[in-house]
């Protein structure tokens, strides 16, 4: 179940991932969609502005060309006068006068300078030579390209009658003179300064395409970056989906060659202890070697069924059955069996009031008592063990310590003896041998109690585990 669930809470974090991701790369070309629009907004108003400016230039060269240089220059120049001195003459500024709000106001004035030039300019030169509109196309063409405006579009001189806009005329491929309804979309507008009732309109037939354009690179990489950072999730759930088959099959695995391997130990141990206690030919050489089987078979015993409990709370079918435990009737039995299963001389002294109960599973609380127990009589490098059990309620919790007289425990390793397969390294020593899954078990089965397990030890100086149980 915990499997399952893990695995259901990575799956929906990694699907919020992607989407919220998706979300804000959304948000995010949005914003820069929008800021390259009024971009290209004010590159196409520049365009047809820079357009008018080298059509004028253009036609002042052909006149020049017709006409003759002098002349002209004379008569463009005297109306640029003409145009400055009305525009400025009382604006006068001097160098040293000029302040920091002078400045825009200076600026201003030069922007109003150049209109009256530009206007000034265009009077005279079509009044002499009309407007090329064809030219002016071309043109616009040009500093469109130049600006990174790649869009279809068309241009067209809209002349005003009667406040009803008709297009005068259209240019595409060729000229044109019949007046066309004007038609909607999007369009930027600049006018024809001699004449007042005609204005150019630029058509914008796709002004996304214009933009996405322009976007191009963006948004390639931003797809590519979503695409591999989603194939990468998809590649991550399906090796999780696949850790979770093994680890299902190894669970599987493991239940069976536990169950099936009880059989032949029961019977290797039963037709050892016949051999052992009920035959008169047995050798006493032979009865040393029995001892050694009937010490492995119960070693090897063990480990089955701690790896068997391990398997099973593990299930998704694992549930505990907690009731009233006597604890002072739980232990005789323990206390014996442990005697029986050690050469060492055990000395046991119990703190346990009679009428103690704790509120836990009977069988799981048996287990992780036995495991103390064992741990107790394995770490005791002397033939003498003192294991010293005591019951007692403080806080509003009941707990169970488990004493002993052994090797102790460094404090840098108390942290990591409760993992999993963890051993204290100077404690895998020939005659000592485990497997890390003892302590392991306890605090996992004491964290289903909603309880833990502590321990206080010094190196030299035994341990104490104390098992505390929330019960109310």
């Amino acid at each position: 179940m915990r499997t399952r669930l893990r695995f259901k809470i990575i799956a929906f974090l990694i699907i919020l991932s992607v989407v919220a991701l998706v979300i804000s790369q959304a948000y995010w070309l949005r914003n820069l969609y929008d800021s390259i629009w009024e971009t290209t907004q004010l590159n196409i108003t520049e365009s047809m502005k820079m357009a008018d400016y080298k059509e004028l230039f253009l036609r002042m060269e052909k006149i020049k060309q017709q006409e003759g240089e002098g002349r002209e220059k004379r008569f463009i120049t005297y109306n640029i006068d003409e145009a400055v001195q009305g525009s400025s003459s009382s604006d006068t500024l001097k160098q040293e006068d000029v302040t920091f709000v002078e400045l825009f106001h200076l600026l201003d004035i030069l922007g109003n300078l150049e209109s009256d030039i530009l206007h000034t300019m265009h009077q005279v030169l079509d009044s002499i030579s009309p407007v090329s509109y064809s030219q002016y196309d071309s043109l616009l063409v040009e500093e469109l390209k130049e600006k990174n405006v790649y869009t279809d579009h068309s241009l067209r001189v809209i002349q005003t009658r009667d406040s009803i806009p008709f297009a005068a005329m259209e240019f595409s491929s060729t000229d044109t003179s019949t007046y066309i309804p004007i038609d909607q979309g999007t369009y930027f507008d600049y006018p024809v300064i001699s004449q007042p009732e005609q204005f150019y309109r630029l058509y914008i037939h796709s002004p996304t395409s214009a933009v996405l354009r322009q976007m191009a690179g963006i948004l390639i990489s931003s797809g590519l970056l979503l695409v591999l950072i989603i194939i990468a999730f998809i590649y991550l759930l399906r090796t999780i989906l696949k850790q979770k088959t093994v680890e299902e099959l190894k669970t599987d695995f493991t239940n069976n060659v536990t169950h099936e391997l009880k059989t032949p130990i029961a019977v290797a141990y039963a037709a050892n202890d016949v051999l052992l206690n009920h035959s008169d030919t047995v050798t006493e050489k032979q009865v040393r070697y029995m001892n050694i089987i009937k010490e492995q078979l119960s070693r090897l015993t063990g480990m089955v069924e701690q790896i068997l409990t391990l398997s099973v709370e593990n299930r998704t079918t694992f549930k505990l059955n907690p009731e009233e435990v006597h604890v002072a009737g739980l232990l005789p039995s323990l206390m014996e069996q442990h005697k029986l299963k050690t050469n060492k001389n055990i000395t046991f002294k119990t703190v346990v009031p009679d009428d103690f109960t704790i509120k836990a599973d009977r069988a799981h609380l048996y287990n992780m008592i036995s495991n103390l127990i064992e741990n107790a009589v394995k770490y005791t490098h002397t033939e003498e063990v003192h294991i010293t059990i005591e019951a007692f309620a403080s806080n509003g919790r009941k707990s169970i310590s488990v004493s002993d007289n052994g090797i102790g425990i460094a404090e840098a390793n108390q942290k990591k003896i409760f993992d999993k397969f963890y051993r204290v390294p100077q404690g895998n020593l020939h005659n000592v041998k485990g497997y890390g899954l003892g302590l392991y078990y306890i605090k996992d089965i004491m964290n289903k109690h909603n309880g833990s397990v502590t321990v206080k030890s010094q190196p030299g100086k035994g341990a104490v585990f104390t098992l505390h149980f929330n019960n109310e």
